[in-house]
């Protein structure tokens, strides 16, 4: 019963993703739709395949965010990324496991002798601890200014948005689709605090990003 209701909690997936965004309050953030943007990938990442499949993931979000991605040697911003797995931990977790109910043999008597009947008992609904390993899945973007960037090589930074997820057995590779998605519900934002955004797996933009 334990191992199904596992099965169950899994086919119907939904991520919660933590979000913060922050604003630089010297450099003002001047982007709209059409704003030339373009994404730096990290030249000494462990794996410049994966780098690569995630800047062009990024990509792809701008562009249905409707900005413009340019070449490097002209854009109004540029877009510079991390992500990584953390330490795994355990926790202690509980999860509803239902009993049905059985029957039983209702016994009643009268004028015309005696009858028997069947009803069903109602179920119930225990919780059962189990441990398990989680570690967390995050996603780093910094928005940069591209004039300052091409004449100093300076990376200062006009917003920075964070991302996090938090699951056990999660793929990073897959992790990365739900970040992305997340952090760009606020792209460009001052949070002010910490948010949750509730991603499903059937989420079309999810979808759209496991195509890449």
């Amino acid at each position: 019963m334990l191992l199904l209701s596992l099965m169950l909690l899994h086919g119907c997936a939904s991520y919660t993703v933590r979000v913060d965004g922050f604003r630089n309050p010297d450099r003002p953030l001047m982007i709209s739709p059409g704003t030339t943007i373009h994404v730096v990938e990290d030249k000494e990442a462990k794996n410049p395949l994966l780098d690569k499949e995630v800047a062009r993931k990024l990509e792809s979000m701008l562009k249905l965010k409707g900005y413009a991605i340019s070449q490097f040697d002209s854009p109004v911003y540029y877009v510079l990324h991390g992500y990584g797995i953390g330490h795994e931990r355990t926790v202690t977790r509980t999860m509803p496991v239902y009993q049905p109910g059985g029957t039983a043999t209702v016994t009643k008597t009268g004028p015309k002798g005696t009858s028997y009947s069947t009803v069903q008992l109602p179920g119930s609904t225990t919780y059962v601890p189990y441990t398990t390993s989680v570690s967390d899945k995050w996603l780093s973007l910094k928005i940069i200014d591209g004039k300052d960037y091409r004449d100093t090589g300076g990376t200062t930074d006009i917003w920075i948005g964070e991302a996090s997820v938090t699951g056990e057995g999660m793929d990073l590779r897959d992790m990365i689709n739900y970040l992305i998605v997340g952090i760009f519900d606020h792209f460009g934002e001052n949070t002010g605090k910490r948010l949750t955004v509730d991603i499903k797996e059937d989420d079309p933009r999810v979808k759209a990003l496991s195509a890449r």
